[in-house]
C-alpha cells in the first residue's frame, strides 16, 4: 500500500516558516490554503500524552530545547493538508513563498548579503556573496529544499546566506523548476547545466562544492550521477542535509520514526513524490541515489541529520552504499535533532557544531587560490 505503509517525504512550508521565524523575533505562522481540511495528528504519544513530534528530549542543548518550546503550538497543531492537484500545489506554493519571504526581511537586513538574480546554463540562479566577500577561488552550488513541490532559491535564502556568511564563499543557488512542472529528469538536467556553466566560467571541478537540504540534498545526491555519466569531472565534495535517497519509501525509520520528526508528518506525501518521480521511475538512480552504482565514482560526501528524522534510514543507507563501494562518506548525526536542523537550530550548540563540520569538510575538500 502506498499511503500509510509506505511513507514518503513531507515538506510543506513548515520548515521554511520555522527557520525564517527562528532567525529573529517569532512571526505568526499563516494558514496554508488546503486541498482538504487538515486532519488531527494521530499516532503515538510522548510521556506527557502529547503527539510524539512535540517531545523535547532532555539530552539536547538548552538552546535547542528553547527553540522547540517556542514552536510548541505549531508542533501540537494539525499539519496543513497535502495538495493533490497541480492547482492546489500552485496555490500552496504561492502562499508559502509570500509568508517565508516576508519573514526573511529582518534576517537579510541583519546579514546584508549581495544577491543578484541571473542565469547560468539557461537556468535561473541567485548569485550570493556575503558581506565583505573576498574571492578565494572556490564556489558552492546550493540546491534548495521544499519537498520537490515547494520553495525557490529566493525563499530558501536563509540556508544560502548562512553558508555564505559562515564560509565566506560565493554561493550559486539554483532556482530549479519544482514539480509538477519539473520532474526529476528536468531538475537534474537543470542542476547539471548550472554546474557546467560554473566550470565554463573558469572554476575547476576541485574548486566547486555542492550542498542542499532535504529535497535539495536528494537532488544533488542523484545529479552527481548524471554529471559523472556525462563524462564531466565530479565536484570536490557534496554536503547533503536530511536527504531522501529512496523515493519508494523503503527503510526502517520510515516506519519506526514516522511520528517523531517535528517537521515532517506522515501520510499524504506520495502525490508530491509521484509528481517529481512517477512510481515506475522511483528506483532510477537519477531520482533515488541509493540505487546508483557507486563503484564508478562518487564525490566525497558529508551527510548530516538528527535522531528524530524519519529519513534516517535513507541517510544510513546512502552512507553505507558509498563506503561499501570504496568511496568517502561521513554520516554526521545529532541527538534529538529534526529534519533540516542546521538552519532551524543555527543558534543552538547542535547547529553551530553542524556548521563547524561543514566548514571543516570544505576546508579539506575544496581547492582555493588561483583557479
Amino acid at each position: 500500500m502506498r499511503s500509510g505503509k509506505r511513507l514518503a517525504l513531507v515538506i510543506t512550508c513548515g520548515l521554511a516558516a520555522l527557520a525564517s521565524a527562528a532567525c529573529a523575533d517569532p512571526v505568526p505562522l499563516p494558514p496554508v490554503p488546503a486541498a482538504q481540511p487538515p486532519q488531527p495528528d494521530a499516532g503515538p504519544k510522548d510521556p506527557n500524552g502529547d503527539p510524539m513530534r512535540a517531545y523535547i528530549p532532555s539530552t539536547i542543548s538548552p538552546e535547542a530545547a528553547a527553540i522547540y518550546a517556542r514552536y510548541r503550538p505549531f508542533l501540537l497543531g494539525p499539519g496543513p493538508a497535502i495538495a493533490r492537484t497541480p492547482e492546489a500545489w500552485a496555490t500552496n506554493q504561492a502562499a508559502s513563498e509570500a509568508a517565508v519571504n516576508a519573514g526573511l526581511a529582518p534576517f537579510l537586513k541583519a546579514t546584508n548579503p549581495t544577491v543578484v538574480e541571473t542565469e547560468m546554463g539557461g537556468v535561473k540562479v541567485l548569485d550570493i556573496r556575503p558581506q565583505g566577500y573576498k574571492d578565494d577561488g572556490s564556489v558552492l552550488i546550493h540546491v534548495h529544499g521544499g519537498g520537490f513541490v515547494y520553495g525557490s532559491a529566493r525563499s530558501n535564502l536563509r540556508a544560502s546566506v548562512l553558508m555564505a556568511q559562515a564560509s565566506g564563499k560565493r554561493i550559486i543557488s539554483v532556482d530549479y523548476t519544482v514539480a509538477p512542472k519539473g520532474d526529476f529528469r528536468l531538475v537534474t538536467d537543470q542542476v547539471t547545466a548550472v554546474y557546467k556553466a560554473v566550470l565554463a566560467s573558469g572554476y575547476k571541478a576541485n574548486h566547486v562544492g555542492m550542498f542542499g537540504e532535504s529535497a535539495g540534498g536528494t537532488i544533488i545526491s542523484s545529479t552527481v550521477f548524471k554529471i559523472r555519466d556525462q563524462g564531466l569531472p565530479l565536484p570536490a565534495g557534496i554536503i547533503l542535509i536530511s536527504p531522501a535517497t529512496d523515493l519508494t519509501g523503503a527503510g526502517d525509520t520510515r516506519v519506526t520514526l514516522a511520528w517523531a520528526d517535528p517537521v515532517l508528518r506522515p501520510g499524504g506525501a506520495q502525490p508530491g513524490i509521484d509528481a517529481y518521480a512517477a512510481p515506475a521511475d522511483q528506483k532510477n538512480p537519477y531520482a533515488s541515489a541509493v540505487y546508483g552504482d557507486f563503484t564508478k565514482g562518487y564525490p566525497a560526501t558529508l551527510i548530516q541529520g538528527g535522531t528524530k528524522e524519519w529519513l534516517l534510514s535513507d541517510m544510513v543507507r546512502l552512507n553505507r552504499a558509498i563506503r561499501t563501494a570504496g568511496g568517502d562518506s561521513t554520516l554526521d548525526l545529532y541527538e534529538g535533532m529534526p529534519h533540516g536542523f542546521p538552519s532551524l537550530m543555527n543558534e543552538a550548540a547542535e547547529g553551530r557544531q553542524a556548521i563547524g563540520e561543514e566548514l571543516a569538510f570544505w576546508k579539506r575538500r575544496l581547492k582555493t587560490g588561483k583557479r
